[in-house]
């Protein structure tokens, strides 16, 4: 079973790396997405000031739930079932599981989409291009201040949309990456993004932080790893310390590799200027990284 397992893992990864998001098929956390939404408004509604903070946290611990148990459910019932009808069924299952958990192509092509906008059309098409890839709003018209918010974000989102789903798939399979995925996605919609949901998305940012500890802190070294031993001009000393110091998921490790500083100047340390080509050497960064994994999992396939 276990062979299976890294065999689904190691489809899913090249499936990923070679199609990336294809979006004429239906993608169940967008569905997730939309539930979480509607929860929020059936549950919180729009008069929060008639209730109290204790009331709005138990009401966030109900979107949780909410949200969390059906796709425990249908995870859990589709991949026991394919496995109990044929072994290759789950292994086709977990295989597009896996797929559907990750985001590297998506980051790699939307990072290198908003340099190439730069090079070929000025700071302005690269901020439109920031705007759509990081999901910001961004008025800037400097291609430095452009280019921190893009490396910030190609940092964070390659450890919660990459690096740590696969983490948590290798350890608790589809079941763990679709339960990591949506607590991320139930973070993203209503952890602390505002005083609106500054007790109603309390027990999510909780549950977010705790459940990505133990991947942040591994793939945090995972690419000081993959900055001083695979191909690319990154600064591995610096990324170490850096890493070391900051303890910020891999962004620290990033900050440190590209000798940069990013999340709005707190992590890291500004020895040079953002330029356009760290995009490149970021997403290089990623794809190390990313294949490292698959490295890992074809070893252990020819020991078991």
């Amino acid at each position: 079973m276990f062979k299976y397992h890294i065999i689904a893992l190691l489809l899913g990864t090249i499936l990923e790396y070679v199609c990336g998001k294809i979006y004429y098929i239906w993608n169940p956390f967008d569905t997730i997405k939309k539930l979480i939404r509607y929860l929020d408004r059936a549950l919180l509604g729009d008069e929060i000031i008639l209730l109290e903070p204790s009331r709005q946290k138990s009401l966030g611990m109900w979107l949780i739930i909410l949200v969390l148990l059906p796709v425990f459910i249908g995870v859990a019932f589709f991949s026991m079932l394919f496995y109990e009808v044929a072994p290759v069924l789950g292994i086709i299952f977990e295989a597009f599981a896996t797929y559907l958990c990750l985001e590297g192509n998506y980051i790699f092509f939307g990072a290198y989409g908003v340099m190439q906008d730069y090079y070929g059309n000025g700071v302005d098409a690269m901020a439109e291009s920031a705007r759509m890839f990081t999901g910001q709003d961004i008025e800037s018209t400097s291609e430095q201040e452009i280019t921190e918010k893009v490396l910030t974000h190609v940092a964070n989102e390659t450890t919660d949309s990459c690096l740590s789903p696969l983490f948590i798939m290798f350890l608790f399979g589809p079941i763990g990456g679709f339960l990591y995925r949506t607590i991320d996605i139930i973070d993203g919609e209503i952890g602390y993004k505002n005083s609106r949901y500054q007790y109603f998305g309390y027990y999510a940012a909780r549950l977010n932080r705790l459940v990505s500890y133990i991947p942040d802190l591994f793939n945090g070294k995972l690419t000081v790893f993959a900055s001083k031993f695979t191909f690319g001009t990154f600064n591995s000393k610096n990324a170490k310390y850096i890493q070391l110091r900051d303890k910020c998921k891999a962004i620290s490790a990033y900050a440190g590799a590209l000798d940069v500083s990013l999340k709005n100047g707190t992590v890291g340390d500004a020895d040079k200027n953002h330029n356009p080509q760290d995009i490149r050497r970021a997403i290089g960064l990623l794809k190390n990284t990313f294949i490292i994994y698959q490295v890992f999992f074809v070893i252990l396939l020819l020991f078991f």
